[in-house]
């Protein structure tokens, strides 16, 4: 698997072979071919970054255009940095605004694109090919510290049966070990999180400063669910460092737009 620029009427990444692509499409969008201007430019896709609700609701209805489904497909929560697990069991439109706090979802519902929002956090993409089963989680530093993506893969064993060993993962352009600076509060959670490990994912800088490798944090919580090492596939792509393709929130200093991560069962 890797992640594939595709250009169509917008740019956006296409995990290749994702599932063999039977029926699956897992995207990560980037920052252009939307409509948003300033900080937010172009394809800004978050309500509450300050952006126009027009421009976001415009950039929406283009990437939807672009991937062949209808806005009420989307289906995105109100991202609170925690680790409850939405499961959606019927298809219904969400509408405009996202008001279920939840920081991943799973679904076997065919016609769903979970979505997740991120600049600077890592979308995880799962799939179960045996079930046909779905997830996607938000984790940023504290959705890693929680084991997001652990707690998704059990919601996805505990309601459809899924065993980890049958599932693929990807994981989506985030800040990168390269850039990502963290103080105090994140070390730590991270040495508290993950006390056996933890050196290999801190790197430090500067007095009171280290760089925090959120990839591996996120490789090591899948390996703890018992995926397997050749499943899992991350980009690579920092999202700080390309801020010419993706939205950065700690590159624009908190003032910029969302990518969005989907993935459906078509």
């Amino acid at each position: 698997m890797e992640f594939v620029m595709q250009q169509e009427e917008l740019p956006y990444f296409l995990i290749s072979d994702f599932g063999g692509n039977k029926g699956i499409r897992a995207v990560f969008t980037t920052r252009h071919g939307g409509l948003s201007r300033g900080p937010f430019a172009s394809l800004n896709l978050g309500f509450h970054t300050g952006d126009s609700p027009v421009s976001v609701a415009a950039n929406r209805r283009l990437l939807c255009r672009s991937m062949g489904i209808s806005d009420e497909q989307l289906h995105t929560t109100n991202q609170v940095h925690g680790d409850h697990v939405l499961v959606i069991k019927e298809r219904k439109g969400t509408g405009r605004r996202e008001v279920i706090d939840a920081d991943a979802q799973v679904t076997s519902v065919q016609g769903i694109a979970l979505t997740c929002l991120v600049a600077d956090c890592q979308a995880i993409y799962l799939y179960d090919p045996v079930h046909r089963v779905i997830g996607l989680a938000h984790a940023g530093w504290r959705g890693a510290v929680a084991r997001i993506a652990l707690k998704c893969v059990e919601k996805m064993a505990q309601e459809y049966g899924t065993d980890p060993k049958d599932c693929l993962a990807a994981l989506s352009p985030a800040a990168g070990p390269c850039c990502y600076e963290v103080g105090e509060e994140v070390i730590e959670a991270v040495r508290k999180a993950f006390p056996g490990d933890w050196r290999q994912l801190l790197d430090p800088v500067g007095e009171d400063k280290w760089k925090f490798d959120l990839w591996g944090a996120n490789v090591l919580v899948l390996h703890e669910t018992g995926l397997k090492g050749e499943n899992i596939t991350v980009s690579g792509l920092c999202t700080i460092c390309r801020q010419d393709l993706f939205f950065s929130y700690r590159g624009s200093r908190g003032v910029t737009g969302r990518m969005a991560a989907i993935l459906i069962l078509e």
